[in-house]
C-alpha cells in the first residue's frame, strides 16, 4: 500500500462531537494553530454533504482584520440568492443597531419559507478581533431561523462568559482537547496512510508533539523522508521548511514561494502569477502531496504555517525578482477589480505610478475609515513629481480627503494639481479645464450650507467643464438630514435671499454633477412656505421637487419632500395620511436599495410621533442617547431634535433641558443651521415651563423669536404650542412680540383641536391607559371626565386640591391638551365622551 500522509483520520470521539453540529445555530471549533480545525470541519462538510445532500454549506476564510474585506467576502456567499447579495452589497457591513436589524430583516425574507439546512463556516476568526462581527454573529445566532447554522473556527476564544450564558444551549463548543490526537489515534492515523508505525514510535510521537495534528504530520513527513525522527524540534516552522521546502525542486519551490503571496487562489489565477506554461502540473502535483494546501470549490488556500513560511522566503529574494512577482500580483487584483490588494501590493514595491492608476481607478471606492491611515500615507509618501503625473489621481484624493475632514490636505493637493496641470504639455486644453473645474467643485465642498459661496465655485466649474465629475453623482445629496431648509437656512431675516440663491444656483450644480440633488430648490421654498402658513404653496413645491426628483433617481430629496407632506397632513390632522405616505416612502427605498436613507425615515417617524405626545415610538437609537447616531455629521442636528422632542413627549422635561449643550452645538455646526436652533429653543422653552421654570422658558422662547419672526417662520411655536401656554401669554404682553404671538396663539387653537382629534385617531379608540397615565392619573381623569371639581376630586381621594392639580396638568400633557385650564378641562370632557361612546371609559 502506498504511503499518503494527506489522509483525512477523525478519531470516532471527534466524529462524534462534530454531529452534533446540525442541531445547534452556532458552533464553535477554538484551539492554537495546527490541531486541524479546519481539516476536521472539511470532514464533516463532506460527510454532511453525503447526509444531507440538500444542504447548503457556505464557507468564508478571514485573512485579514478588515471589516470591509469580511463584508465584501460574506457578499459573494450569497451568490445563490442574487437579489440578497444585491441588497447586502448596497447596505454595508453593519455599523449599528438599525443597519444590523435590516440585516437580519434581509435575511430572514430571503430565506423565508425554505426547508434547506444552512451552514455558513467562518474560519480564521482570530484575524478578525472585532466586537462590531462578534456581536453581529451572537444577533444573528439568536434570531436567525432555526435551518441556519454558524460554525466558528478559531485560535482565540470567540466569545466571552457572558455571551455563552446569553447563548446557553443554542451554543456548542469544541476545544483543543477534543481535536487532539491520541496515542492510538496517532496508529490509526499511521495505518489508513499506508504506514506501519510500531507502538513505541506512537508513543514517541504522542510524547513529543503533544499530539496536535499538524507536528504529527511534519513528524511522520521526516521520518518518510529521512528514515529518523526529528530532534529538539522547539517550533512547527523550522520542521515545515525541512519537511515541505528542503526536498523540492527549484522550480518547484519557486512556484510555492510565488503562490504564496496571495491569501488564496484559482488555478486560472496560478496561472497568470507563474507564467511559464505548467502552473497546472506543479500546483496537481505539490497539492496532492502536501496537506498543508486544500483546494475548496475551485480555491486553492495555504495553511497559514505554510503560508507565513513561503512568505518569509519571499522576503529573501533577490530584490528585482520580489518587485516581478508584486507587480504581476498587483496586475491580476487590478484586472479582478480587487484594486485596494492592487494598490498594497505596489506600494509595496515602491511603483507610484501603478498604485496611483489603480486609486483612480478605483475611485477611491475601496478606501474606508479602515484604511484611512493607508491612504493618508500616500497622499503624504508619493513623491510630487508623480502626483503630477496623476492630475485624475488628485482629484480622487481631494475628495477623500474631504470625506475624512483634512482640509489643510485638501489645500495643498489643490496647489499641487495646479502646478501639475501648468507643467503637463501634453495636456489638451478642454481636458485641463476639466480637471480644474472638478478641482473647483470638491473645493466647493469646504464651503457647505453657504450657499453663495459654494454657487461661486459650481459656476466657475460650470465655466471650465465639459463632462460631468466622476465622483460626485452617488450618495445623498442631503447627508441623510430629512429637510433641506434645516441644513441650508443660516440668517435671521435673510431667508428669501437664501432661497432665491438656491433656485440661482442649484442648476449650475446639476450641470457638472448629472443632476445630484435635483428638486432641492424646490423642496426648501416649500419648507419655506409650510412653516409660513402657506399651505397651497407649499404642497404646490412638494410636487415640483417630486417630480424633480424622480427624474433623476435623487431618493433624498423624495424623502424630504414626503417628509413635509407627512407634517402637512399631521398639521391638517390626518395622521393616517402621514403614516401612509411614510410608509409608501419607505417601500420605495427599499425597492430601490437606498438604505442608507432608512436612518433619515426613522427620523422622520420619531418626530411625527413626538409631535402628537407618543415619546415611545421609535428605534432605540433614537430613544436612548448613549448609543451613536447612525447618520453623517449634516444630519446630527436633526437626529438630536428627534431625541429632545421624544423626552418633551414623554414628560422627561429635566431630561430635555439637560440637553441644552448637546443639541445647541450640534445645530450650531457648519455656519450655523438656523431652523434646527429654533426648534432646539422651543424645546429648551417648552422644558422649562414644564419644570416650573419660568425665567428660563421665556429666555429660550426669545431666543426662538428672535431668529424665527424675522422670516416669518411661525409653525414651529404652533407645533409646540402645548408646551408653551404660559410662556407665550407672557410674551404676548411684551412690547414687539404682541403680534408675532398673537398669531402664534391664533394658529394654535385649532391646531390643538385637530392634534387631539389625530391622537384619538391615531389610536383607534385606545383607552386613557395608551397615553402612558399612571394608575393614579387615570383615577384623577376618569373622575374629571364626570365633572366633578378638584375639590371634590381631592375630597374623595383624601389628598390635597394642589396634588389633584398637578396629576391633572400630567393628564393634559399625556393627552396633549393644551389652552387655559378651562379650555383643557373641557378638551378632556370631549375626549372623554368619545372614549365613553367606544365603551374604553369606566
Amino acid at each position: 500500500m502506498a504511503t499518503k500522509l494527506n489522509t483525512t483520520y477523525i478519531s470516532e470521539a471527534l466524529s462524534e462531537k462534530l454531529s452534533h453540529i446540525p442541531e445547534y445555530p452556532i458552533t464553535t471549533i477554538v484551539a492554537p494553530i495546527g490541531y486541524g480545525k479546519t481539516r476536521a470541519v472539511s470532514w464533516w462538510a463532506e460527510t454532511c454533504r453525503k447526509r444531507l445532500p440538500e444542504a447548503l454549506i457556505l464557507r468564508q476564510m478571514i485573512v485579514t482584520d478588515s471589516l470591509t474585506d469580511f463584508w465584501r467576502g460574506f457578499c459573494r456567499n450569497l451568490r445563490p440568492w442574487p437579489e440578497l447579495c444585491a441588497q447586502m452589497e448596497e447596505l454595508g457591513m453593519p455599523a449599528g443597531t438599525p443597519s444590523i436589524g435590516l440585516m437580519l430583516e434581509l435575511l430572514s425574507d430571503a430565506l423565508e419559507g425554505g426547508r434547506q439546512e444552512i451552514f455558513y463556516i467562518i474560519d480564521d476568526l482570530h484575524f478578525l478581533p472585532s466586537p462590531t462581527l462578534t456581536g453581529l454573529l451572537l444577533f444573528l445566532a439568536l434570531r436567525l431561523p432555526t435551518r441556519v447554522h454558524l460554525v466558528l473556527l478559531s485560535r482565540n476564544s470567540v466569545f466571552d462568559q457572558t455571551d455563552r450564558l446569553h447563548l446557553g444551549a443554542r451554543l456548542l463548543e469544541l476545544g483543543a482537547e477534543s481535536l487532539r490526537l491520541t496515542r492510538e489515534g496517532i496508529g490509526e492515523y499511521a495505518r489508513r496512510s499506508g504506514l506501519a508505525l510500531r507502538p513505541a514510535d506512537a508513543a514517541h510521537l504522542a510524547r513529543t508533539t503533544e499530539v496536535w495534528f499538524s507536528m504529527v504530520y511534519l513528524n511522520l513527513r521526516t521520518y518518510l523522508q529521512t528514515g529518523r525522527w526529528p530532534e529538539h524540534v522547539a517550533s512547527i516552522y523550522p520542521l515545515i521548511d525541512e519537511v515541505l521546502f528542503r526536498p523540492l525542486s527549484q522550480r518547484q519551490r519557486a512556484f510555492l514561494i510565488r503562490l504564496g503571496l496571495p491569501d488564496d487562489f484559482t488555478a486560472e489565477e496560478a496561472a497568470f502569477l507563474w507564467p511559464e506554461g505548467d502552473a497546472a502540473e506543479l500546483l496537481e502535483s505539490l497539492t496532492e502531496q502536501n496537506a498543508f494546501i486544500t483546494c475548496t470549490d475551485g480555491v486553492y488556500r495555504y495553511h497559514n504555517m505554510l503560508r507565513s513560511c513561503a512568505r518569509e522566503k519571499f522576503t529573501l529574494l533577490p530584490d528585482a525578482e520580489r518587485r516581478a512577482c508584486l507587480l504581476r500580483q498587483g496586475e491580476w487584483y487590478a484586472r479582478t477589480g480587487a484594486f485596494y490588494s492592487a494598490e498594497l501590493c505596489y506600494e509595496r514595491c515602491g511603483d507610484w505610478p501603478r498604485l496611483l492608476e489603480a486609486f483612480f481607478a478605483d475611485q477611491a471606492r475601496s478606501i474606508t475609515v479602515e484604511n484611512e491611515a493607508r491612504m493618508l500615507s500616500w497622499y503624504a509618501d508619493c513623491p510630487e513629481e508623480v502626483w503630477k503625473q496623476n492630475p485624475g489621481a488628485m482629484l480622487v484624493m481631494l475628495r477623500k480627503l474631504f470625506s475624512f475632514g483634512k482640509v489643510s490636505e485638501m489645500h495643498r493637493m489643490r496647489s499641487l494639481l495646479l502646478a501639475a496641470l501648468e507643467d503637463h504639455p501634453a495636456l489638451e486644453p478642454a481636458e485641463r479645464d476639466n480637471y480644474l473645474g472638478e478641482a473647483e467643485l470638491y473645493m466647493s465642498f469646504l464651503a457647505f450650507n453657504d450657499i453663495s459661496a459654494m454657487s461661486a465655485y459650481h459656476r466657475r466649474a460650470c465655466a471650465l467643464m465639459t463632462r460631468s465629475a466622476a465622483g460626485v453623482s452617488g450618495g445623498n445629496w442631503t447627508f441623510g438630514a430629512p429637510s433641506v431648509l434645516a441644513t441650508y437656512h443660516r440668517t435671521p431675516g435673510g431667508l428669501d435671499r437664501e432661497n432665491a440663491e438656491m433656485r440661482e444656483c442649484m442648476p449650475y450644480f446639476y450641470e457638472v454633477t448629472e443632476g445630484h440633488g435635483n428638486g432641492a430648490e424646490h423642496i426648501m421654498q416649500a419648507e419655506t412656505d409650510f412653516y409660513r402658513g402657506r399651505l397651497a404653496d407649499a404642497e404646490l413645491g412638494c410636487r415640483l421637487a417630486v417630480a424633480a426628483a424622480r427624474r433623476r433617481e435623487q431618493y433624498c430629496i423624495w424623502l424630504s419632500a414626503d417628509f413635509l407632506k407627512a407634517k402637512m397632513a399631521l398639521y391638517q390632522g390626518q395622521p393616517a395620511e402621514a403614516e401612509a405616505v411614510l410608509a409608501r416612502q419607505e417601500q420605495l427605498l427599499r425597492q430601490n436599495r437606498r438604505y442608507a436613507l432608512l436612518p433619515t425615515l426613522e427620523m422622520c417617524r420619531g418626530w411625527l410621533s413626538a409631535l402628537l405626545g407618543q415619546g415611545t415610538e421609535a428605534p432605540q437609537w433614537l430613544l436612548d442617547e448613549t448609543q451613536p447616531l447612525p447618520v453623517t455629521r449634516p444630519a446630527a442636528p436633526s437626529a438630536e431634535l428627534v431625541r429632545s422632542q421624544l423626552l418633551l413627549a414623554r414628560g422627561e422635561w429635566a431630561a430635555a433641558a439637560a440637553r441644552e449643550q448637546t443639541v445647541l452645538a450640534a445645530c450650531r455646526s457648519y455656519r450655523g443651521m438656523l431652523l434646527c436652533t429654533i426648534w432646539a429653543e422651543l424645546q429648551l422653552a417648552a422644558a422649562y415651563e414644564q419644570l416650573g421654570k419660568a425665567d428660563a422658558a421665556v429666555c429660550h422662547l426669545s431666543a426662538a423669536l428672535e431668529a424665527a419672526v424675522p422670516d416669518d417662520l411661525l409653525l414651529p411655536f404652533v407645533f409646540e404650542s402645548n408646551y408653551l401656554t404660559a410662556s407665550l401669554s407672557a410674551m404676548g404682553k411684551t412690547g414687539g412680540w404682541t403680534v408675532p404671538v398673537g398669531r402664534i396663539q391664533e394658529l394654535a387653537g385649532p391646531y390643538q383641536t385637530v392634534r387631539v382629534r389625530s391622537l384619538r385617531e391615531r389610536l383607534s379608540g385606545a383607552s386613557l391607559t395608551a397615553f402612558g397615565l399612571t394608575e393614579r392619573e387615570l383615577e384623577i381623569a376618569r373622575m374629571a371626565a364626570q365633572r366633578r371639581s378638584s375639590r371634590e376630586i381631592a375630597e374623595s381621594l383624601g389628598i390635597s386640591v394642589k396634588s389633584v392639580n398637578n396629576r391633572l396638568n400630567a393628564v393634559y400633557e399625556k393627552l396633549g391638551l393644551g389652552g387655559e385650564g378651562r379650555n383643557k378641562r373641557q378638551a378632556l370632557l370631549a375626549f372623554a365622551a368619545d372614549e365613553a361612546s367606544n365603551g374604553k371609559l369606566g
